[in-house]
This record gives C-alpha cells, sequence and structure tokens, in this order.
C-alpha cells in the first residue's frame, strides 16, 4: 500500500497519471500542461485498435484500418486520412512519446475513429443556409456577389438532397435580408436534422484560395483563428462530436469531387452555428477574390462539383449514423 501511495505521488509530481478506461483493457496516460489535460497519443489510438507506425521528432503517425492519422509537436494541425484538421491546442511531447489535449480527443479523435461517440439520430429534414442576401451582399469579386453564389448553390444542393429522398428547407429562396438570429430560429421551426450553411471566402491576398469547412468551438478551446478560450456553452455545442464529423464528410467529399485546395476542417463560433439545435457546419466553398476560383464559382460545371460534394458529404455523415 505505502509503495502505491509513493507512486501516486511521484506521478502527481510528474503531471503523469495513469486510468483505465472503462469498458477497454488498455491503458490512457496523461499528462498535465500548463493546467490542461493531455492523452498520450499511443494509449489513445490503442483504444480504436489503431497503433503508432511512425515517431520522429517531427511527426507522429498512427494507423490502423481505414484510417491514418499524422500529429506535428507543436502543431495546431493533423492530416486524417489525407484530410487537414485543425487542433484546438497543439500537442506535446513527454520524451520520445505525444501527447494530445484531452478536448482534441473527446470532440475530435475520438468521434472520427469511434463513431459510437457521436449521437446517433435519424436525419429527414435538412436546412440549408444560403448566406448572406438582400441588403447583405456578402463578399464581392470582379464580377459577382457572394449571396448570388451561395443562393444559386444552395438550390442545386436542395435538388439534388430532394432526389435522395430527404426533406430540404432553406433559410432564402430568394434575394431576402435575413438576421443570423432568424437563421437559427428557422432551423428550430423547422426542426432540422442538419444545419448547412453555404458561403464564399474573400482574402485581401488575392493569391489565397481553398476550401474550407467550419463546425461550432466547443467549450474551453480556442477557435482555430484565435487563441482565446472560450467558455461560455451555447446549443450548438450539445452536438459537438457529430459536428466534426459532419465537417469532416463534408470537407472530404467537397475536395473529393473539385479537386480544390484543402484549407482544411476549422472551428468558429459563429452565430448561426452556436444557436441551433442540431448538428451544422459553415461551408466556405472557394475565395472570390482569387481570379480563378471566381471563374469557377460562376460555372455551371463548377457549382454541380460544389453542389455534389456537399450531398455526398451529408449522404455519407447519415450512413455513418445508420451503421
Amino acid at each position: 500500500m505505502r509503495r502505491f501511495v509513493a507512486f501516486l505521488l511521484t506521478a502527481a509530481v510528474l503531471g503523469v497519471c495513469t486510468v483505465m478506461l472503462t469498458g477497454a483493457a488498455a491503458r490512457l496516460r496523461t499528462a498535465v500542461v500548463s493546467k490542461r489535460s493531455y492523452v498520450h497519443l499511443g494509449d489513445a489510438s490503442g483504444v480504436y485498435g489503431m497503433r503508432v507506425v511512425a515517431n520522429s521528432r517531427a511527426r507522429t503517425e498512427i494507423a490502423g484500418g481505414p484510417y491514418r492519422v499524422v500529429f506535428f509537436p507543436d502543431k495546431r494541425y493533423c492530416f486524417f486520412n489525407n484530410i487537414r484538421l485543425l487542433l484546438s491546442y497543439a500537442p506535446t511531447r513527454r520524451g520520445n512519446d505525444l501527447y494530445i489535449s484531452r478536448i482534441d480527443y473527446d470532440t475530435l479523435l475520438a468521434p472520427l475513429l469511434g463513431s459510437k461517440k457521436a449521437f446517433r439520430h435519424p436525419i429527414a429534414t435538412i436546412m440549408i443556409d444560403p448566406g448572406h442576401g438582400g441588403r447583405d451582399q456578402g463578399a464581392a469579386g470582379r464580377f459577382s456577389l457572394e449571396k448570388n453564389i451561395t443562393l444559386r448553390l444552395a438550390r442545386r444542393v436542395a435538388e439534388i438532397l430532394r432526389a435522395c429522398g430527404y426533406r430540404v428547407v432553406l433559410t432564402r429562396n430568394s434575394d431576402a435580408t435575413l438576421s443570423l438570429e432568424q437563421r437559427s430560429r428557422l432551423q428550430q421551426q423547422n426542426k432540422a436534422d442538419v444545419f448547412l450553411s453555404l458561403h464564399v471566402n474573400a482574402a485581401a491576398d488575392r493569391s489565397v484560395s481553398g476550401i474550407e469547412t467550419y463546425c461550432l468551438t466547443p467549450v474551453g478551446a480556442p477557435s482555430s483563428n484565435s487563441t482565446t478560450v472560450g467558455w461560455q456553452k451555447n446549443s450548438g455545442n450539445g452536438f459537438d462530436r457529430n459536428n466534426i464529423l459532419l465537417a469532416y464528410n463534408v470537407q472530404r467529399s467537397l475536395l473529393r469531387r473539385t479537386q480544390g485546395g484543402d484549407r482544411g476542417v476549422k472551428r468558429a463560433r459563429f452565430a448561426v452555428l452556436r444557436d441551433i439545435r442540431c448538428p451544422g457546419v459553415l461551408v466556405e466553398v472557394g475565395f472570390i477574390s482569387h481570379n480563378a476560383e471566381e471563374r469557377n464559382l460562376g460555372s455551371a460545371a463548377y457549382i454541380e462539383k460544389l453542389a455534389r460534394g456537399i450531398s455526398d458529404g451529408v449522404i455519407n455523415y447519415h450512413r455513418g449514423m445508420q451503421k
């Protein structure tokens, strides 16, 4: 007993401890860094039948079954089956071992590796939110406006998903002005099971291009473009594990259809994602400030690719919920 107590005291001093996973034989070592909990990546991967297949000072890779994930010490991103995912916190090394933050394990890695961690729910009604509209034109390119592109894209996504048997509701089906609160309220009123907000990006640097998909930032984490930690829990946070699954499926499918640049699955506390009561994502389908991408966004053939990609992502997410 004295030896066991001494071991616990030593572990506490080092900031490292070992816990047993409920219903699993594997150990899950944890570390506390800057008052934040981290999980041993090798142990975490073992829970899902994976193992560390490459480990160096520059990168650590885990693999097993259909999954391959690459992490980088002190970098706030990883690659999950070659799709870039932004992390809440950068992984850290302890000796030769890599640790990832507990919040990234709970709300990113675990849901993607084991869909049991996600809430299984029926998907009958899908709400599509064409960004901006009316007095709010959104981003402007040389010859096009964001509000027109998002409406055109939303209508085509709706057609595809309706043909697949879903009930689809648009927050706007014309050049109408809607507040962010109205968009969230429409999701609640229509009891939508999935929420998709469609947008077009813009940047001062006209060379920037690519596709990115956002889901809501978990409580206790900073958004992808920030270092400020947020502690307020919003209704959308009740679906954190589903949000990342939906975002990953949509981003992956968009990239497959368009061969566009991968700017990653990111986190943000956008108003339309905070107040919805179902899994939801916000998709930035390209940069209107980039000459080639603006031309693509004005092309019916490219809009079709985007619409097919978004629809594929929703359908793949739904299939995951049914398994």
